[in-house]
């Protein structure tokens, strides 16, 4: 390799080339030249290495950066699909939210078992009718109430009691037009909504449509039932401005159909708040009554026509009331029956009858009986055998001495349940009377089966029966037909001497009445019972 070395003098500039070892001599001028050009080569070459490595660098920067710019848009990209198919689960979500609202919507407006709205469905669409009810404009607002519908569903049993609403449903669709809107309130209790509301006229059709549709038997366990109804009606804004009130005064109108004897139909009144609110009063005081034990039992006496002696008394409840007085049982034992507590009320009134004819026993009246009404609800009752047997063993009486009355209705409502009932009791020595004979079903072929001990013949019979024959050849036919049957007659609502003696003359066994006495307390009781069997 050759090095060139520059040695200079005053003049000139030596240029050595090492190796072949020539030397140049040049011009001072020259070299001092040539060694610039030299030197400004060197610091382009240096300067363009530095700009060169500068630029590599540079670029090297720039292939990162874009690199990174690459990773950046790849993961935005990531993150835009991310976002994306965040974006269309959330509106999946959204769509299954807005679907499971509209269910949950439908479920809490909806009746389950037949499909039909509910109560809060229909308040909710009243609330809309009644925010926009023009001037002039009337709607009408009716409560349909099955009759009797406990005592199916507590007969046949709770599936039974659900297939009759589904086939009250249909038939009530059938009696529908545009202008109504169906519910189901609850338990038993329809109601209809009917806008465009025209003519009272054409609304009483519309009634008697919907009453017609249950003129025809419903089929529930092979077997044909009848049921009817009442209906409270009730109109907007006449009888209310908001749905509280129309349905409050609505139910007001129900119940006074109820109390009109049922399978009817009544309108709103006035009047019908303030019977609403002595309902409601009465069903508060009843409940006090039970703690404060304000219930009495009055004794009628039961006289045997042979002997003319008392063989028995009619246990008969009644309400010493602190504030009105004596309170006769039609006034609420309604009532009662409606709210349950007839079951706590009769309990107590077998407990003192039971008392107080061990009481007469002890006295030295040993051959007495006791007879006490149960109403429907006490021998539907799960517990009506147990109560029986339980009151028996803390009094101590025999129970051949405890004559249960039932009437025709309640022992035919469920043939089968009544017939295993009377027969547990009757195993433990308890007799039973079928109460006011003659004024329902009356069918010897169902007195025939019922083990029942009497029959009791009601006070209508009696009425008339002194001077109507054809009403002594009833009486007279169904004493026979009893006896026939080995069943012991009672007559009730004697009041008349002419009419002991036509009882008489047919072989009636027994009879009570006001002839005799009128119901009685306890000691008043006692001191009948001694004046005339003690004679």
């Amino acid at each position: 390799m050759d090095f060139l070395i520059f040695n200079t003098t005053k003049d000139m500039v030596n240029i050595e080339i090492l190796e072949n070892d020539p030397v140049y001599m040049v011009n001072r001028t020259i070299g001092n030249v040539i060694v610039l050009v030299l030197l400004v080569l060197i610091l382009l070459l240096v300067g363009l290495f530095l700009y060169a490595n500068k630029r590599m660098r540079s670029e090297r920067k720039a292939l990162e950066k874009n690199q990174e710019l690459i990773e950046n848009y790849n993961e935005l990209e990531q993150a835009f699909e991310d976002i994306t198919v965040s974006n269309q689960q959330l509106t999946s979500k959204y769509e299954e939210l807005k679907k499971n609202q509209e269910l949950i919507k439908k479920l809490a407006y909806t009746d389950q078992l037949t499909g039909l709205p509910n109560r809060l469905a229909f308040s909710d669409v009243l609330d809309g009718v009644m925010l926009t009810l023009r001037n002039e404009e009337v709607i009408a607002l009716m409560v349909i109430d099955l009759d009797n519908f406990k005592i199916i569903n507590d007969t046949l049993g709770h599936s039974y009691g659900d297939e009759l609403l589904i086939d009250v449903t249909h038939r009530l669709k059938q009696a529908m037009d545009e202008n109504d809107f169906l519910a189901r309130m609850g338990g038993d209790e329809f109601c209809v909504l009917t806008q465009n509301f025209e003519d009272v006229g054409l609304y009483e059709e519309k009634i008697k449509k919907i009453q017609k549709v249950f003129s025809y038997p419903f089929v529930l366990a092979m077997k044909e039932f009848f049921v009817t109804v009442s209906i409270g009606i009730t109109f907007a804004p006449k009888d209310g401005k908001t749905t509280q009130a129309l349905i409050k005064n609505m139910d007001s109108a129900m119940y006074a159909a109820k109390d009109s004897g049922k399978n009817t139909y009544s309108y709103f009144n006035d009047s019908m708040k303030a019977k609403l609110m002595e309902k409601i009063q009465l069903q508060s005081e009843l409940r006090k009554a039970i703690e404060n034990e304000e219930f009495v039992v009055y004794y009628q006496p039961q006289v045997d026509l042979k002997t003319d002696k008392i063989v028995g008394f009619e246990a008969l409840l009644r309400w010493m009331h602190p504030a009105k007085g004596l309170i006769m049982p039609n006034e609420f034992i309604p009532i009662a029956e409606e709210t349950g507590l007839i079951v706590q009320i009769g309990t107590r009134v077998l407990k003192e009858a039971c008392k107080q004819l061990k009481f007469w026993e002890e006295e030295g009246f040993h051959k007495l009986s006791i007879a006490v009404n149960i109403s429907a609800r006490q021998f539907k009752d799960l517990e009506f055998v147990n109560t029986i047997g339980a009151i028996l063993k803390e009094t101590n009486m025999q129970p051949n001495h405890l004559d249960l009355e039932i009437t025709e209705t309640i022992a035919l409502s469920d043939l089968e349940y009544t017939v295993k009932t009377i027969d547990k009791l009757e195993k433990m020595g308890v007799s039973f009377s079928l109460d006011d004979f003659g004024t329902g079903y009356s069918s010897m072929n169902y007195l025939k089966s019922l083990p029942v001990h009497n029959i009791k013949i009601d006070k209508s019979f009696l009425d008339t029966v002194v001077d109507n024959i054809p009403e002594q050849k009833i009486v007279e036919t169904i004493i026979s037909l009893a006896h026939s049957l080995n069943l012991v007659v009672i007559a009730e609502g004697v009041e008349q001497h002419k009419q002991e003696i036509f009882l008489k003359s047919v072989n009636c066994n027994k009879a009570q009445g006001y002839f005799y006495s009128e119901p009685v307390p306890k000691e008043e009781a006692g001191s009948i019972l001694r004046n005339i069997n003690l004679m």
